[in-house]
This record gives structure tokens, sequence and C-alpha cells, in this order.
């Protein structure tokens, strides 16, 4: 049985995981952790109550789940790099980055921005068409529920990045606005879309004359994502100290 511990316990996406964990016999929830005064305190989760106290649990988990915000990640990471436990890292707009990565020399990271198995697909799409089509004008366009905190999605940021790597591209512009001048055939454009309660949707255009390529993925529910994170969960449990993604996951024999 592997034992879990969600941080973030009260969010969207926290709740799509404990529903999809509920099926599974081999993992099982033993507490949820929010922020202190959240009203929700005290309340069952899994197999255990959702509380403010990190550490007091953390020695009977074997994997830490995070959904939350990004200025608790980092004071969290260190809390389960002493106390040696497994941390999946599903918080965007992460503040400390650099920081958070050099407790994966001590404790398995695994750090994605999206976990669905059809987004990690799309990356390597992604990363194929831009390798074959660095003449294309690309674009990127994001949208999300209403709620969502961060703009552009980290899932938009991590294609953008792709993009730029695999079609030498050297410039990522965030949104345009005024007289911009004509495209720069160097630049990929980022495009957020916030409304209603989208789940997620990227869509990537490779856009030459007289013909478009489009690349795109929809979620529908966040299932989807549930579903990522259990695989993720059976793949930490089993690897050294290290930093992994969801590519690893995917291709993991």
């Amino acid at each position: 049985m592997i034992n879990i511990i969600l941080v973030g316990a009260c969010g969207k996406m926290s709740s799509a995981v404990v529903s999809s964990l509920a099926k599974e016999k081999d993992i099982k929830i033993i507490g949820g952790i929010e922020a202190a005064g959240n009203p929700m305190l005290g309340s069952p989760i899994g197999d255990g109550f959702i509380q403010a106290d990190f550490t007091s649990i953390i020695k009977d988990t074997d994997v830490v789940v995070e959904f939350a915000i990004p200025e608790v990640t980092l004071d969290n990471v260190k809390i389960a790099s002493k106390a040696n436990k497994p941390y999946i890292i599903g918080t965007t707009g992460l503040k400390d980055l650099n920081e958070i990565k050099k407790y994966s020399k001590q404790i398995p990271v695994l750090i994605s921005a999206n976990f669905s198995l059809g987004v990690n697909i799309l990356y390597n799409l992604t990363e194929s068409a831009a390798r074959s089509l660095k003449d294309f004008d690309i674009e990127i366009i994001e949208a999300h529920h209403k709620m969502k905190r961060d703009a552009p999605s980290g899932t938009a940021k991590n294609l953008a990045e792709i993009i730029r790597s695999a079609a030498k591209k050297d410039k990522i512009i965030y949104g345009r606005k005024g007289i911009i001048g004509p495209r720069n055939k160097n630049e990929i454009g980022v495009m957020s879309i916030r409304g209603g309660d989208i789940v997620g949707e990227h869509n990537i255009m490779f856009i030459g004359n007289g013909e478009r390529i489009e690349l795109i993925h929809r979620a529908t529910g966040r299932n989807a994502f549930a579903s990522g994170v259990t695989k993720a969960i059976r793949f930490i449990t089993k690897q050294k100290p290290g930093l992994y993604s969801m590519q690893d996951v995917i291709t993991a024999p």
C-alpha cells in the first residue's frame, strides 16, 4: 500500500485526485494539508483528516502530492527532504524553482505543470512539428477557467520553451498590444484566455504561407489529470533521488 499526503487538499485538482484514488486498491490518502484558518480543517479526506501541521504526519507517508500555491512549495519540499519522502509537485507559477530543484539531490522530486497523458504526448508532437517547421510562424493560445491564478499556464510556458529549443526561435511574446509592427520571424506568441469553467485548452498554431497546422488538446474534465497523478505516484516510489517529469512517467517500462 502506498500512503500519500495531499497538500492543498481543498483545491479543484486535489478534489479530482481524491475521487480518482478512491478507486485504487494500492494507494491510500492518509491526510490532507491546508493553511491555518481554512474552514475545512478537521474534515475527513481519504483515511485521514485535513490539518495544517505538515510535519506531524509526514513520517507516516510514502509520497507527498502537492497542488497548492507557489508560496508554500519550497518550505514543504524542505520538510519532505528532511523526512526523506518523495515529492510530486503539480503547483504552477513556482517562485523558487531553482531552489526546489536542489532538493532532488536528496529525494525524488517530480515536477509537472500538467499530468494529463494527452498533454505530455502533445509536448512530443509539438517538438517534432517545431523542428520540421522552423520557418513557420508559431503561436500558442491557452484557455482556462476564470479562477486560475497564473497566466500564461505552466503548460503553455513549457510548450513555448519546447518550441524555442526545437525551432531555434529566440523570443517569447506573452500577449500583444498597441502598434507592434510586423511580426518577427523568430518570436513565439503566447495568448491567454480566462473564463467560465474551462478546464484547460492548448492550441499550437504553425502558420505558413497558404497553410496552417494546428495541434490542439482540450481537457473536458480533471479526471484526465488525476489519472496521470496516479501513474506518477506509482512511478516515483521506485525512483532514486533526482528530478523527474511526466515524460519520465510515460516512457517508463
